[in-house]
């Protein structure tokens, strides 16, 4: 065959790996710490076949399963190598350390995931990075921010949770004239929405615990990027131990063929709820790329097919009385409160009940996250479903 979708290549990729001969219809799970030799001159050969990825030796270093998941998810987003990490933020981690060092400046997104945050102001900032947090979607501000010192741009596609959209590709532009990296989170946009790479970014970082893996039962993170840079981050994921158990490796390789089912029906259910939602009296605002209104929808209109995928992810605002709030909640008869997101059964949070908790309300009024911020991951039931659910809980705004 001359050509092969991609969603088939998925389902094939990594049928084969080095140094082990896999006839099995599933993916078997490779438990052990230590693949054995016979001999002192078998154990050369093997520690030299590990170091070029071509074998395997210790869990920490490399893993048939790791090996696996990596040239899938190379795949998708079209890179050279990739690392699977343990979680998404020992993916995150693992790629700063690599090319930061005192005296470093970094420019990353006001409005990201929490933990990320934590990371940019509270475990960089020890080791005399410095950092300054950005609107991303406004390019005057992000270029003012640059400094000589400037050695990454970090941010979300779309960000965490009031869906900021970045253009990656003027992004891109700006900081490689500064000799930096531009390192981007595409867990809530998938591959299947953006390939960040192709756009001009150096690195694409994943939770695969959530969009991806998408059945709430695994930890893992990822990072892609030319071979060179994986390279020089391997090391130093292995060091801090963030390399991701086999276990967790599987149960994500094994959701990911079925990704390509999964995800651009979410992406397609979340842009019907935000326009839903947005004709809503009840609702004071929706925050999806989809949105005409919205302030990235004209970058979100170059750099995503459609409204129907762009990400599954949508936040509106409602009224900040907590009777009202908490009367909406429990209204909901399918929807329900989880502290992650990405799973195939819809879900809300409050974020400042959690991603955001650490912040003072000023912080977070600041950055636009009120009590009133409700954030839903869509899933894949009927989309019919979905909309009545939050139709009937939306009543209790009425009183």
């Amino acid at each position: 065959m001359s050509t092969i979708s991609k969603a088939t290549q998925l389902l094939y990729a990594s049928d084969q790996l080095p140094d082990i001969d896999i006839s099995s219809e599933s993916m078997p799970i490779f438990t052990t710490t230590a693949f054995t030799w016979n001999s002192i001159s078998e154990a050369i050969e093997g520690y030299a076949k590990t170091k070029t990825g071509d074998g395997y030796s210790y869990i920490r270093t490399n893993n048939p399963n790791r090996t696996a998941l990596a040239t899938a998810i190379t795949q998708l987003e079209g890179g050279e190598a990739s690392l699977i990490c343990a979680s998404g933020m020992g993916a995150i981690t693992s790629t700063l350390l690599t090319f930061l060092q005192s005296g470093d400046h970094i420019i990353y997104s006001n409005c990201c995931y929490g933990e990320t945050l934590d990371v940019m102001k509270q475990l960089f900032t020890k080791f005399g990075v410095e950092t300054t947090a950005v609107n991303i979607e406004n390019m005057d501000e992000v270029t003012a921010a640059l400094r000589p010192n400037t050695k990454i741009i970090y941010t979300e596609v779309v960000a965490n949770p009031l869906m900021k959209v970045a253009d990656v590709p003027a992004l891109a532009k700006l900081i490689h004239k500064n000799d930096g990296l531009l390192i981007i989170d595409n867990t809530f946009t998938t591959p299947f929405a953006i390939q960040p790479l192709s756009l001009g970014a150096d690195i694409v970082i994943h939770s695969l615990t959530k969009f991806l893996n998408g059945h709430s039962d695994a930890l893992a993170g990822s990072v892609t990027a030319k071979k060179e840079l994986i390279d020089q981050i391997n090391p130093v994921s292995m060091f801090c131990g963030t390399p991701a158990d086999p276990y967790s490796t599987w149960l994500v390789f094994r959701s990911l063929r079925t990704a390509f089912l999964r995800v651009p029906r979410q992406m397609q259910h979340a842009a019907i709820l935000a326009k839903t939602l947005a004709r809503d009296p009840r609702v004071q605002a929706v925050y999806h790329p989809s949105i005409e209104s919205f302030s990235g929808h004209e970058t979100a209109k170059k750099l995503f097919a459609n409204d129907a995928s762009m990400c599954g992810m949508v936040s509106f605002v409602v009224s900040e009385d907590f009777a009202q709030r908490d009367e909406f909640s429990r209204r909901l008869q399918l929807v329900h409160y989880a502290p992650t997101l990405g799973g195939v059964r819809t879900t809300y949070q409050q974020p400042v009940y959690s991603s955001h908790a650490h912040l003072s309300d000023e912080e977070r009024r600041k950055a636009g996250i009120t009590p009133g911020l409700i954030r839903v991951s869509v899933g894949i039931e009927p989309i019919e479903d979905i909309l009545a659910d939050f139709k009937q809980a939306l009543d209790a705004f009425d009183r």
